[in-house]
C-alpha cells in the first residue's frame, strides 16, 4: 500500500516554477501579474517544482529567495541514483540563463553516500538513498529550513536486514552553514505494524515558535502519525554515527485501535491557534479515516492528544488531502480550510462529476466553528483543492486572502489557480473569487498541472504586498516568475489516477 502523492497522481515530469507578481490595475484593482512571471529552471526529469517555499536568511535580511524541491534530481552523492535535491533560486532570477545554468543551485543538505554496516563480516548498506524523493517537501521559518525524503529506506535492526521506508529529513540553519538529519521513525519499532512504513516528512510545517511538525502517514499499518521536535534540539549533539537517536523533547502521536488502519494521519499538516491560549495547535489531514470519508484532526501541541475533528461529507473525496489555516474574516481567530480534490458533484445520480471542493470552517471562539462554507470546483477532473495557500492581505482591504490550486482545470486541462478575497461577513457573502490564473504557455506545449503546489504570504519585491509561488513542472525545463505574490507548481502528468 502506498501513501505517497506519486501514487495518488501518477507519473509526472516536473521542471518549472512560476513566481507571479501583484500589480495594481485602475480597472480591476489588485491583481497577480501572470503575464510576466519570473522563470526558474531545473534539470530535466527531476520533478523540479514538486515543493516550494520562500527563504529569508534572517527576519531583518533584505535578501529573499525561492527554495524548490526536485525529488528525482541527481546529486554528487557517490553511488546514489535520483536521490533528490532542493535548489536555491535567488530573486530576481538571472535574466541570462546561459551565464548560470538554470539560475538555481543545489543546496548541499547531504553529500554522503549510504552508510554501511558489518553483518557476519560483510559490509552491507545500512540505508538506501537512491530514489528516496528528497525534496518532496520543503518548509522555511525565520532562517530555519527543513527538507524531507519520505521514501528514504533503512535496513532495520533485524538480522535479515529488511528495507523499511521510514523517511528522513534534514534541517539547515545559519544560511545553510549547519545541517543535521532528523529521522523520527528510524527506531527499534520496524515493520508495518510499527514505524517501518512511516514515510516521515510526507508533510512538514513549523509552529510560530519554530518547532518542527512532521507527518508520517504510513506508521502503524498506515494509521499514520504526527511528530514534533525543536530544531535546536535536533542540531545539538547531532552525529552521523547516531543512527537510532531520540531527540530530546520529541513528541509522537501513538498507535490507535486497528479500526484506524489505512487512515493516513499526517498526509497534510498545518498549525493554528484554536484553544484561546498562547500555544498553537496542530492540524493534520486524515484523508482515508472515518470509513474513507476523511477527517482533519486538531491536535494539542503540548502532549499530542486529539482535541476535535472536522469530518468529510463524501466517501473517497480525499477530504484532508490539503489543509491551511488563516484568519479570513478579520475577527482575530484562525480559520481552517480543507481540500477534498476528489469530491463528486451529483447533478444526476447516474453520472456524478468529479470537481473537487474546499471547506472553510470559520472559528467564532475557541474550539467553536461554523458549519463549513463551500467552494466547489467547476472543472470536471480538475482536482480543485489539491493545494491551498494563505496569501496574506493581497488587496489591502484589511482581510486575508487565499489561493486554491486546480491543477487539471481550464479548457485544455493545463491547470489554473483561483484567488479568493476574505471579508468581514463571510457567513452571508462567502469568499469572493477575484482572479483566475492560468499557466503562461500555450495549450500546444502539452503542460498540465498548474497549481499542483502553492505558497504565498511573503513580500519578495519589497512593494509592501505579500507574494506567492506557483510551481509549474514541465518536460522541457523552464520556470517562471513576476512581481512576486504567488508561487505555483505545475506538472506534466503522464497519467492521472488515484
Amino acid at each position: 500500500m502506498c501513501a505517497y502523492r506519486m501514487c495518488a497522481f501518477g507519473g509526472m515530469m516536473c521542471r518549472v516554477v512560476l513566481v507571479l507578481w501583484l500589480v495594481l490595475s485602475v480597472v480591476s484593482g489588485f491583481n497577480l501579474h501572470a503575464e510576466r512571471p519570473a522563470v526558474y529552471r531545473g534539470p530535466e526529469g527531476s520533478y523540479f517544482g514538486y515543493s516550494v517555499d520562500f527563504y529569508r536568511p534572517t527576519p531583518e535580511s533584505s535578501t529573499l529567495s525561492v527554495l524548490v524541491g526536485a525529488p528525482k534530481a541527481n546529486t554528487s552523492q557517490p553511488g546514489i541514483i535520483e536521490g533528490g535535491a532542493v535548489y536555491y533560486c535567488p530573486y530576481p532570477p538571472n535574466p541570462d540563463p546561459t551565464k548560470q545554468p538554470y539560475s538555481c543551485t543545489q543546496i548541499p543538505f547531504d553529500n554522503a553516500n549510504n552508510r554501511m554496516i558489518k553483518v557476519n563480516g560483510t559490509r552491507e548498506p545500512l540505508e538506501f538513498k537512491s530514489h528516496q524523493w528528497f525534496g518532496a517537501s520543503v518548509r522555511t521559518h525565520k532562517g530555519k529550513v527543513v527538507a524531507c525524503a519520505p521514501l528514504y529506506h533503512w535496513r532495520t535492526v533485524k538480522v535479515d536486514g529488511e528495507k523499511d521506508p521510514v523517511g528522513t529529513c534534514f534541517v539547515a540553519v545559519q544560511n545553510f552553514s549547519a545541517y543535521a538529519e532528523y529521522s523520527p521513525c528510524r527506531t527499534n519499532d520496524p515493520d508495518p505494524e510499527g514505524q517501518g512504513f512511516c514515510q516521515a516528512g510526507f508533510s512538514v510545517d513549523f509552529t510560530k515558535e519554530g518547532t518542527l511538525v512532521v507527518g508520517g502517514p504510513g506508521s502503524f499499518y498506515w494509521q499514520g502519525q504526527v511528530m514534533t521536535a525543536g530544531v535546536a534540539e535536533i542540531l545539538n549533539g547531532y552525529s552521523l554515527k547516531a543512527v537510532l537517536r531520540r531527540v530530546p523533547g520529541e513528541k509522537h502521536t501513538h498507535a490507535a485501535a486497528d479500526t484506524h488502519d489505512d487512515s493516513y494521519l499526517g498526509y497534510s499538516v498545518a498549525v493554528g491557534e484554536f484553544t484561546g491560549d498562547s500555544e498553537q495547535e496542530l492540524i493534520a489531514g486524515v484523508p482515508r479515516g472515518a470509513q474513507n470519508f476523511g477527517y482533519v484532526a486538531v491536535i494539542n501541541s503540548t502532549n499530542l492528544t486529539f482535541i476535535m475533528n472536522f469530518t468529510g461529507e463524501q466517501m473517497a473525496s480525499y477530504f484532508g488531502y490539503s489543509v491551511a489555516v488563516t484568519d479570513l474574516n478579520g475577527d482575530g481567530y484562525d480559520d481552517v480550510l480543507v481540500g477534498a480534490p476528489l469530491y463528486m458533484e451529483r447533478e444526476r445520480e447516474s453520472k456524478p462529476k468529479e470537481v473537487g471542493r474546499v471547506y472553510l470552517y470559520l472559528q467564532h471562539s475557541p474550539l467553536t466553528f461554523s458549519e463549513p462554507l463551500l467552494l466547489t470546483g467547476t472543472h470536471t477532473f480538475g482536482r480543485f483543492g489539491t493545494a491551498i495557500a494563505p496569501l496574506g492581505d493581497l488587496n489591502q482591504d484589511g482581510y486575508n486572502d487565499v489561493a486554491v490550486g486546480c491543477p487539471f482545470g481550464g479548457e485544455d486541462r493545463s491547470g489554473l489557480v483561483l484567488i479568493y478575497n476574505g471579508q468581514k461577513d463571510l457567513t452571508a457573502r462567502g469568499l469572493t473569487l477575484s482572479q483566475e490564473l492560468y499557466g503562461a504557455w500555450t495549450s500546444s506545449s502539452g503542460l498540465s498541472g498548474y497549481g499542483f503546489t502553492l505558497r504565498g504570504d511573503r513580500d519578495l519585491d519589497n512593494n509592501h504586498y505579500p507574494d506567492e509561488h506557483a510551481t509549474l513542472q514541465q518536460s522541457e525545463g523552464k520556470a517562471f516568475s513576476g512581481s512576486l505574490n504567488v508561487c505555483v507548481s505545475v506538472c506534466i502528468y503522464m497519467f492521472s489516477q488515484w
